[in-house]
């Protein structure tokens, strides 16, 4: 029979991981919206970088909204897992 181990220490350094990187992208996000793309002065070029930053700041919006998401389901898991292990024990005693 196997034992289940679950390390709680290594989940909840993964989730606070993944709430560095939703906070580490916030502020390129918000860069790429603030872009000046007409400062380029040719209307060509700004139009590509008007696109560019736009599609960037969509990519690094969903990166950290998908990391936020990832670490909210991981401390629900560790605070389930945390709720179970407990009762567990208690029915052992």
């Amino acid at each position: 029979m196997a034992d289940l181990i679950i390390d709680f220490g290594a989940l909840e350094r993964t989730r606070g991981n993944l709430n560095d990187v939703t906070d580490l992208l916030t502020g390129p996000c918000k860069g790429m919206a603030d872009l000046p793309a007409s400062a380029a002065g040719e209307a060509t070029l700004t139009a590509k970088l008007q696109d560019f930053g736009d599609e960037w700041e969509y990519g690094i919006h969903k990166l950290a909204e998908f990391s936020s998401g990832i670490g909210d389901v991981l401390r629900d898991t560790v605070s389930t897992f945390r709720d179970l292990d407990d009762e567990l024990a208690a029915a052992f005693e």
